[in-house]
């Protein structure tokens, strides 16, 4: 069973990926849980259940997003690997110095240098998606309720995951910055054009 499974996760298709930060997103998420009712109840706070259900997701998010994005390709895939098989090998040669581009795509392709095909797009589609999300759950679950704070997130967010991607080997990419900068942006308008409902708004307490 977890051959096959592992198959899929190691095929390097989006659902591939998906697979692999599955398991450790739902850990952390239930590590979560058991910590915050633990404080809210300490606390003897009134658990307001859908905004421990945004909080929850957030979290659950943000470990897949940085096992993604951050983490060496196929990183959760060695540990696996390393659980069920023994298989360490593969780890220690992904941990290395990566890339980095600078120059934007569509500046290459307007000096004809490359040409924008079917991955590089779906690639790029892929991040901006990717990073909807955290502009969209960030208002919602935390004290940052402008959008003039939200445009300084979304230009600091990527840089940030960017730098840190160079130091776990993958590259530093201007795409990257670009795309998450964008997605960041799209999920926060869509929070903040909810937060101006009343009857669908999330109360902060």
């Amino acid at each position: 069973m977890f051959q096959k499974i592992r198959s899929i996760m190691n095929s390097g298709s989006v659902f591939g990926y998906f697979l692999q930060a599955l398991p450790v997103a739902i850990f952390v998420g239930i590590l979560y849980v058991v910590i915050r009712i633990a404080f809210l109840k300490k606390q003897n706070r009134q658990i307001q259940w859908l905004s421990e259900l945004l909080r929850v997701l957030f979290v659950c998010y943000l470990t897949g997003l940085v096992s993604l994005v951050v983490l060496p390709a196929n990183f959760w895939l060695c540990i696996y690997d390393g659980i069920f098989f023994g298989w360490w090998d593969g780890l220690r040669e992904r941990i290395h110095i990566g890339d980095v581009n600078l120059v934007p795509s569509v500046i290459k392709c307007l000096a004809g240098e490359l040409s924008l095909g079917s991955w590089v797009k779906t690639m790029l589609v892929y991040n901006i998606l990717m990073f909807v999300p955290f502009g969209f759950f960030l208002p919602l679950t935390t004290k940052i309720k402008s959008f003039r704070k939200m445009i300084w997130v979304a230009a600091a967010m990527p840089v940030c995951v960017e730098v840190l991607q160079l130091v776990f080997g993958r590259s530093f990419d201007a795409d990257d910055l670009i795309c998450n900068f964008i997605g960041i942006l799209a999920g926060a308008a869509l929070a903040f054009a909810i937060l101006k409902i009343p009857a669908l708004s999330v109360r902060k307490h």
